[in-house]
């Protein structure tokens, strides 16, 4: 009778086990990930292209045979840019779709809505776009930043470019009241303290979606600075250019690294001339490099009726930063795990999937992914390389060891 009742045991384990180390999202044939960011309100030109640029690597990486023989599916949530939403998609997507991962290729504001939840449930959340800090610091073993870069990492960029290429002494800064522009006039004004023992001349705040930027120029006007550097939006920063100069404004403009794109270009037409900024991509598109031509050809075939300004900077960052995600997927094997797929993911150095992406650095220390930026200049309405580097050690991974 113990023989009997061990044995039934042993085949209850042997049956139960399986169902318990079952993996959540992921199948005999198939991996799902979810994927979140605004495809309504002002910061939708973010999320449908994270969206799109995201599905069309998808869709190449299923066509070469998925990963490790299963193909991806894609859950997508519409985060409209608040952190509240943010927060209900991607409940929604690990409770009741039950992903395998999720994506972020919203923006900052509301990424951080989403951060502490993901922290908490320990799945892969992996941030294309958002450089907002709680992403990566406090560091958190389950969430990446990817092709975009931490705050902190702009504003010693920024603050660098500013003080030694322009070789300001009296800077002037615009930023949103959102996260994200905050965050990075925050950072440049703490390293103009910290590397230069400078300060902003003179710093105005603005809402998104403000269409008069005017008493904020006449502060700046007052200040008389070398050099304007604008944080918000592209469309914010269109309008803010033109009035300026319609102020008599000469001073230069130099842009946060999202608005380091051909769509500023298109709204703000010719006062965009001489504007400068940090890409977070080797090459824009439109550009005529070989390798922008054959990626830019195969995005317009996939979507032909694509609204003007596009494909921008951000299909190509979560275009880029799918192939990371599904490169470490494969480095993990056929027994895919969320512990797999963190050590895969650690274990990247220096990948990207082609000359149009910036290397994905990871390690078990920091999982910052890319510290790589362009400096570019708008010239007779392109965007064109600078020819300047960084002298100075970055600060950032000091605090990690």
């Amino acid at each position: 009778m113990k023989r009997l009742l061990l044995a039934a045991v042993a085949a209850l384990l042997a049956v139960a086990l399986p169902v318990a180390a079952q993996q959540q999202g992921v199948t005999s044939d198939t991996i799902t990930i979810g994927a979140h960011g605004p495809i309504t309100g002002p910061a939708a030109y973010i999320g449908l292209a994270g969206r799109d640029g995201m599905l069309l690597a998808i869709k190449e990486i299923n066509a070469a045979g998925g990963v490790n023989g299963r193909k991806i599916v894609a859950v997508f949530e519409d985060d409209g840019h608040s952190p509240t939403k943010a927060l209900a998609a991607v409940k929604k997507l690990v409770e009741q779709d039950k992903v395998f991962a999720v994506m972020s290729v919203g923006g900052s504001n509301a990424t951080v809505g989403a951060v502490d939840y993901m922290k908490e449930k320990g799945v892969p959340y992996y941030v294309s776009i958002a450089s907002a800090p709680q992403v990566t610091w406090p560091h958190a073993r389950n969430l990446f930043r990817g092709g975009t870069t931490e705050t902190a990492r702009y504003g010693e960029l920024y603050a660098e470019f500013l003080a030694t290429h322009y070789k300001a002494k009296r800077i002037a800064i615009m930023s949103g009241r959102e996260e994200y522009p905050r965050n990075e006039g925050d950072a440049t004004v703490d390293k103009l303290k910290n590397w230069f023992q400078m300060a902003p001349a003179v710093r105005v705040e603005f809402n998104i979606g403000d269409k008069d930027f005017t008493p904020q120029l006449v502060e700046v006007q007052k200040a008389n600075p070398d050099v304007i550097a604008f944080f918000g939006n592209p469309a914010e920063a269109a309008i803010a250019m033109r009035q300026a100069k319609e102020l008599g404004l000469k001073q230069p403009f130099f842009v946060g690294s999202n608005m380091v794109d051909p769509g500023l270009v298109t709204v703000a037409k010719s006062s965009a001339e001489g504007v400068m900024g940090f890409s977070l991509i080797p090459y824009l598109p439109g550009s005529k490099a070989p390798d922008m031509v054959k990626w830019e050809a195969a995005w317009k075939k996939e979507y032909p009726n694509a609204p003007a300004g596009r494909p921008n900077n951000f299909d190509l960052l979560a275009y880029g930063d799918m192939y990371v995600l599904a490169e470490g997927m494969k480095r993990a094997g056929p027994n895919l795990t969320t512990d797999g797929l963190i050590r895969a993911l650690e274990g990247i150095q220096n990948y990207r999937v082609g000359p149009v992406a910036t290397p994905r650095t990871f390690s078990t220390k920091h999982h910052i992914g890319n510290f790589a930026l362009v400096p570019m200049v708008v010239k007779d309405g392109q965007w064109e390389p600078v020819p300047w580097s960084s002298t100075r050690q970055s600060d950032i991974l000091s605090r990690y060891q």
